[in-house]
């Protein structure tokens, strides 16, 4: 089996600056599903880290295990989502190590609040990730010590029902199984945070990936976006260059 070994320091540094709080039994993480023994993990050479990245399009910073080998605006090609995908590690076209991360993930209307909602919508609201969003497990956790969250692990069989009659006509068996971690930040932003990963077996992915999510930071109301940069840097030029002008007139 092929394998990434990262240096123990990378994996204590990361979790003791952005670890976890500790969680209730009521409220860990999920225990992380089996992977079939053809599932291989990515090989590669040990890179440098941790590695902060910021985001200057999507307003966020997240601690990274190392820095990307490349960002993918939007990889779900579609016009509701927006966010993009951090590539540690690929095989051609293939991601075999990255984060998913998604902003204005879910809407905050009908999603209750981790923090504070009612026991009974938020039981409500993990059961409904089970039953009808294809979930084998999903659970309240601490993102940190303020903020609450919800973790959920994608369903490794899948029952495939006949529209017309309800009945169950048949059984979808998933090659691969995801983490997800959704979560409000402090600014009110909804965030989805997807852990892909050859191997959901292997403890050093899964902690790493946690540390990950608790070093989120929302950046939306202290730094502007590259487009807003952009936007003005443009404006700025135009009206220097008309000063320039109206001075070359006189």
């Amino acid at each position: 089996m092929r394998k990434i070994f990262f240096l123990t320091a990378l994996l204590m540094m990361i979790l003791t600056a952005t670890a976890f709080a500790e969680e209730t039994t009521e409220a860990k993480t999920p225990d992380e599903p089996s992977v079939s023994e053809e599932a291989t993990e990515p090989e590669a050479e040990i890179p440098e880290g941790p590695y902060v990245y910021t985001s200057e399009d999507f307003k966020y910073s997240i601690t990274c295990p190392f820095k990307p080998l490349a960002v993918v605006e939007n990889p779900w090609q579609e016009t509701d989502k927006h966010g993009e995908m951090l590539v540690f590690v690929s095989e051609g076209i293939d991601v075999l190590y990255g984060y998913i991360i998604q902003v204005d993930a879910f809407d905050t209307n009908e999603v209750p609040d981790f923090n504070k909602g009612s026991v009974m919508a938020i039981g409500e609201y993990l059961s409904g990730l089970k039953k009808n969003n294809g979930f084998g497990d999903a659970r309240l956790v601490n993102i940190n010590k303020k903020n609450k969250g919800v973790a959920a692990v994608t369903a490794e069989k899948i029952d495939v029902i006949n529209p017309e009659t309800g009945e169950v006509e048949g059984e979808f068996v998933a090659d691969k199984q995801y983490i997800y971690t959704f979560f409000r930040t402090p600014e009110g932003r909804c965030i989805s945070i997807q852990l892909i990963s050859a191997n959901l077996d292997d403890k050093m992915y899964v902690d790493t990936y946690r540390g990950s999510v608790a070093s989120f930071k929302d950046n939306i109301k202290d730094k502007k976006s590259k487009k807003d940069k952009d936007k003005k840097s443009k404006k700025d030029k135009d009206k220097k260059d008309k000063k320039n002008k109206d001075k070359e007139k006189k």
